[in-house]
């Protein structure tokens, strides 16, 4: 003898019906209704990351853009000053 019940044993033999047809129409439209709830808040997600992905895409290049002309201002700058103390000093030099 086994310890577990097989499944003619365990359901009566008159069994109703789980779900009267009227219910399996309501759960039909149900899922109808969660479907396109699903959909919309997919598309709707959907939307959200290709925004936020080309605001990131503009961010880091913007900020690409201005780290490169902070850095050709500070060159240039240090270029002026040099070339500034570079004649400074032959103008020292040629004054003694």
């Amino acid at each position: 003898m086994s310890d577990t019940v097989s499944h003619a044993a365990a359901t009566p033999e008159h069994a109703a019906e789980l779900f009267s047809p009227v219910e399996i129409a309501q759960f039909g439209a149900d899922d109808v209704t969660a479907g396109g709830a699903i959909g919309k808040m997919l598309s709707a997600l959907f939307l959200y990351t290709v925004f936020a992905m080309g605001l990131a895409g503009w961010w880091t290049y913007s900020s690409i853009i201005a780290d490169k002309a902070s850095a050709e201002n500070e060159q240039s700058s240090q270029g002026h000053v040099e070339d500034h103390h570079h004649g400074a000093k032959l103008s020292d030099v040629n004054d003694n």
